[in-house]
């Protein structure tokens, strides 16, 4: 919070804390007028050199209602100022929170954390569907092998064998046809 924003809030706090002073001095002097205007009457009378009676009016004096009064007076001066503080320091904390943490702010914040957190979850897909596949592929191949099929050439062992059978039977023909002897003016 910057200086002038607190000197503001603390002027705020003051003004208001002033006011319930005022409240709370004005029903105690109330009271104080309550329960003691008719003594302060005689004492008056008394300096001015007038025949005030002080007995009679601290008999007419009502201290009860007056301390009564003047004590409420305190009450005011007292829940005033606690209500100015809680008052204050309620509005300054959300003023403050508003400039803070400004809602666009959060929410934009908020959406870049779970877009990064979203595409992170799709590399990882993407990662784990291809080890799927890529095993897959090696899985298939290791049972081509098992069932007899080369992997390096695609061929079966029973067509290796019947190649190297035609292999060897076109290798006893022509030997057949070359002990032969040839008939005439012959060619092949």
């Amino acid at each position: 919070m910057r200086l002038t924003t607190s000197l503001r809030w603390a002027l705020y706090y003051r003004g208001l804390a002033l006011l319930s002073f005022l409240g709370g001095a004005v029903v105690a002097a109330a009271g104080v007028w309550v329960g003691l205007y008719d003594v302060v009457v005689a004492l008056l009378e008394l300096a001015s050199g007038g025949s005030g009676n002080v007995s009679d009016a601290l008999a007419a004096s009502r201290p009860l209602a007056g301390g009564a009064l003047v004590v409420l007076g305190f009450a005011v001066w007292q829940v005033g100022k606690t209500a100015a503080f809680y008052k204050t320091l309620t509005q300054a904390t959300e003023s403050e929170m508003a400039d803070r943490f400004d809602t666009q702010t959060v929410k934009s914040e908020i959406l870049a954390a779970l877009d990064e957190q979203l595409s992170d979850l799709h590399a990882d897909v993407e990662t784990t569907r291809r080890q799927v596949s890529r095993l897959n592929r090696e899985g298939h191949a290791d049972e081509l092998v098992e069932d007899g099929v080369d992997a390096d050439t695609g061929a079966s062992n029973d067509d290796r064998t019947s190649a190297s059978n035609g292999a060897d039977r076109t290798t006893e023909t022509r030997s057949a046809e070359s002990e032969t002897p040839s008939s005439g003016t012959g060619s092949r």
